[in-house]
């Protein structure tokens, strides 16, 4: 487990830089485009498609972040009025089809990514499994995450992911 945290505490760091890094990457071309378009007019041909490529990496990245930081958007309207018992069977149904799902697409991102292995892209040349590259190091990212939530959960919590629905029974329980 301690390795696995490790690991994440890395994978964050780093992607926490490369995600603020290609923002700003993508503001400042963005900016670059828009002068030499309207300004110089001379446009830039690469621009769109680096930009392009950069908020798919941002996407990726960032939704791995986000899984760590329990941050993603969850619909909890029905769960919480579920008994404990229930409440945690289903979050654990929800963490299972979720695995499954990072797992199918990391595998169908594998075979894009040797599919295209010869392909480049057409404003600047670059060899398209660089911007495929996001989708299986992205869900696996996710990955690694929810597996790490879900070790670490203890007998009582719920999931480390459902802090906002831990804080909203809190709440309601106080309210009575």
């Amino acid at each position: 487990m301690r390795l696995l945290e490790g690991i994440l505490a890395f994978f964050d760091k780093a992607a926490f830089a490369v995600v603020a890094l290609l923002m700003g990457s993508m503001g400042v071309v963005a900016f670059v485009a828009v002068f030499y378009r309207f300004v110089l007019h001379d446009p830039i041909t690469w621009s769109e498609e680096a930009a392009r490529y950069m908020m798919v990496w941002v996407t990726f990245l960032g939704a791995g972040y986000a899984m760590g930081k329990g941050k993603h958007i969850g619909v909890t309207m029905f769960v919480e009025k579920l008994p404990e018992g229930a409440r945690r069977k289903a979050i654990f149904v929800a963490e299972v089809v979720v695995t499954i799902f990072l797992a199918a697409v990391t595998v169908q991102g594998v075979k894009l990514i040797i599919s295209l292995k010869v392909q480049t892209s057409p404003a600047m040349d670059l060899p398209m499994w660089l911007p495929y590259l996001a989708i299986p190091v992205g869900t696996v990212y996710m990955f690694l995450h929810l597996l790490r939530l879900m070790l670490s959960r203890s007998g009582q919590a719920l999931a480390t992911a459902d802090i906002e629905l831990e804080a909203a029974l809190m709440r309601k329980e106080e309210d009575r």
